[in-house]
């Protein structure tokens, strides 16, 4: 069987100390933690697929600025490449969309590291890197290790 495969745009996006995050719940995996993204439409490019997923999931207006790394997630049915990209915060409030509780996103919020030490929080990246380090000029793009996904 062939899979389909997609392209996918994540944001993320710090302020100050803090990391917006959107929940979901999962029957498997209970609640989980991840930073706004998601599919590349038909028209539009990486840059424009960060701005509108995370506007779209939590009502906030970014920037890209760089890659901080690709990520191979690959599902029963799909295989996703998804790209994450460092972004400035430029404004908007904290709101729960219609798009995002379409999705199934439960929650949208500005996190600190030691609000997370005990939560599942998707890319890994920001579990195992010093945040200061992620957001300087000398960060090198990581290529994520293939993950099997529930999607």
């Amino acid at each position: 069987m062939r899979k389909s495969h997609r392209i996918a745009a994540g944001g993320i996006v710090f302020k100050g100390d803090q990391l917006l995050l959107v929940r979901y719940l999962d029957s498997e995996k209970g609640s989980y933690l991840v930073c706004p993204g998601g599919r590349l439409e038909d028209d539009e490019n990486i840059l424009q697929a960060v701005i509108r997923e995370v506007k779209e999931e939590t009502g906030i207006l970014v920037e890209p600025k760089r890659v901080i790394a690709i990520e191979d997630l690959v599902s029963y049915r799909t295989k996703m490449i998804k790209v994450w990209m460092l972004c400035d915060f430029k404004g908007g409030d904290l709101q729960s969309t219609i798009e995002a509780k379409k999705e199934g996103i439960v929650e949208v919020g500005w996190f600190t590291k030691e609000q997370l030490l005990s939560k599942v929080l998707f890319p890994e990246i920001l579990v195992e890197n010093d945040w200061g380090k992620l957001q300087s000029e000398s960060w090198q793009v990581r290529c994520l290790p293939s993950t099997q996904a529930n999607f």
